[in-house]
């Protein structure tokens, strides 16, 4: 009996001991997992949400962007129209940055739309002109395919209002498919008639015949070839056409009134006036000049005397 209490004795202070042991610091429970796993529960438990993207951000990121497909063959294309705060600047921005993705600007098209222009009368002779006016540009991009996406989201911080955009992916593996086929036919056609028109011979009419018809074949491939190049073009770099405005915008310039110029002429009074001020001032010019001329004055005054004198002495 003795003997069994201390056997119960020892296993419990056994259980007690491990369940310590496995306790730690402030009686937090040690993780016996592997720390791979303990690392991927804590971030599991411990990383914030993801947050939702804004609104010009959500709209320019694109799916077909980072599509990825080896069977297929796509011609990326898109279109947007937003504002931006200064068009003119936005733009030397956007083709700076498309340079450094290894694009170009294949089109450009600044322009300034008027909307409205009036003239104000200030004075007898100017006037304060009032324009209301619009910049706008639209641009044709080509931009490398594999770049498009990160493209997309870089212009997130030129857009001050978006108005619309429009992505578009054609797949174009079919008719890279008809092209090859058709070149393959053609090719076999071509064949054919240039060992014929060899075994034709000395007859002229029917070797002129069949090399006519070996320029209309070899036409064909050609067209063919042109046409794969142009897709593969396509394919190789994606077309992206932005339509920039800003708000609209006031200038105001002083200008000339030359038009309409008799409502201001002076009135009689006016003119009356004038007249007076300016003959005062004929008046002052002409006795300035007198005063100006006093020794031919006094010199004319004494030989006036002289002769007076002699003619009295006379009589």
């Amino acid at each position: 009996m003795r003997t069994t209490t201390l056997v119960g004795s020892a296993a419990l202070l056994a259980v007690f001991t491990f369940s310590c042991g496995q306790s730690g610091p402030s009686g937090t429970f040690k993780d016996e997992r592997s720390p791979a796993i303990a690392d991927a529960a804590y971030e599991a438990n411990h990383t914030p949400p993801p947050t939702a993207p804004s609104e010009p951000e959500q709209a320019l990121s694109s799916s077909v962007a980072t599509y990825a497909d080896s069977s297929r063959r796509f011609i990326l294309t898109g279109d947007l129209r937003f504002r931006a705060d200064d068009v003119v600047k936005t733009s030397f921005a956007i083709e700076a940055l498309i340079a450094r993705h290894g694009g170009f600007v294949a089109n450009t098209h600044l322009s300034t739309d008027i909307s409205g222009r009036y003239t104000t009368p200030i004075s007898a002779d100017s006037s304060l002109e009032t324009t209301r006016y619009t910049v706008n540009n639209r641009l044709t991009i080509r931009i490398p395919s594999a770049n498009l996406d990160t493209t997309l989201k870089s212009l997130i911080a030129f857009v001050d209002f978006l108005d619309h955009r429009t992505l578009s992916a054609t797949d174009v593996r079919i008719a890279l498919l008809r092209d090859k086929l058709t070149k393959r036919r053609l090719a076999a056609h071509t064949g054919r008639l240039t060992e014929a028109i060899e075994e034709k011979g000395g007859k002229l009419k029917e070797t002129i015949t069949a090399e006519d018809k070996l320029i209309d074949r070899q036409t064909q491939a050609d067209e063919a070839t042109l046409n794969t190049l142009e897709l593969e073009d396509r394919i190789a770099y994606s077309t992206l056409t932005l339509d920039i405005y800003q708000r609209e915008a006031i200038r105001r310039e002083l200008v000339p009134n030359e038009q309409n110029i008799e409502a201001y002429e002076p009135g009689f009074f006016s003119k009356a006036g004038e007249a007076l001020y300016d003959g005062w001032k004929l008046l002052q010019d002409l006795g300035v000049e007198l005063l100006r001329a006093w020794s031919l004055i006094l010199i004319g005054i004494v030989v006036f005397l002289l002769f007076q004198r002699i003619r009295r002495g006379s009589k």
